[in-house]
């Protein structure tokens, strides 16, 4: 049930924070920043889903995830993902409306390609620790 809730609460944080991402670098470019700027509320439950379901999911193996390298690298990416995701929706709350319809400006949109980056290699990871 638990790897259910994660699975979830991944595809919900991350894929609305892929979106968001992928708007910042200019692509769908007809959906208006303030209509994404709804949705991040959601991604932020998904992300508290995940925290929840992931947090039971550790326990049941705490001291083998602890010292695997695998879980601390996924630990760290998932960290830099929400940070990420934290930095960009404060700026579109603040900024957006000055950038129009276009794409966010260089600073913003390499925090976009941060936020890949760091999300994708977390889910890979994590796929991986449950091989651990």
């Amino acid at each position: 049930m638990m790897i259910t809730f994660h699975a979830i609460g991944m595809g919900v944080m991350v894929g609305l924070s892929v979106i968001l991402d992928a708007r910042l670098l200019g692509w769908f470019l007809e959906i208006p920043y303030s209509a994404l700027q709804r949705f991040l509320g959601v991604a932020w439950l998904g992300f508290g889903i995940n925290f929840l379901s992931g947090a039971s999911l550790f326990t049941t193996q705490a001291p083998d995830y602890v010292v695997h390298v695998i879980f601390m690298v996924k630990m760290s990416l998932v960290v830099l993902g929400a940070i990420t995701a934290a930095v960009l929706q404060n700026i579109v709350a603040r900024e957006s409306a000055t950038w129009g319809q276009g794409a966010a400006p260089t600073n913003v949109k390499i925090i976009a390609w941060l936020s890949i980056i760091f999300w994708v290699p977390a889910i890979v990871t994590g796929r991986l620790a449950a091989y651990i």
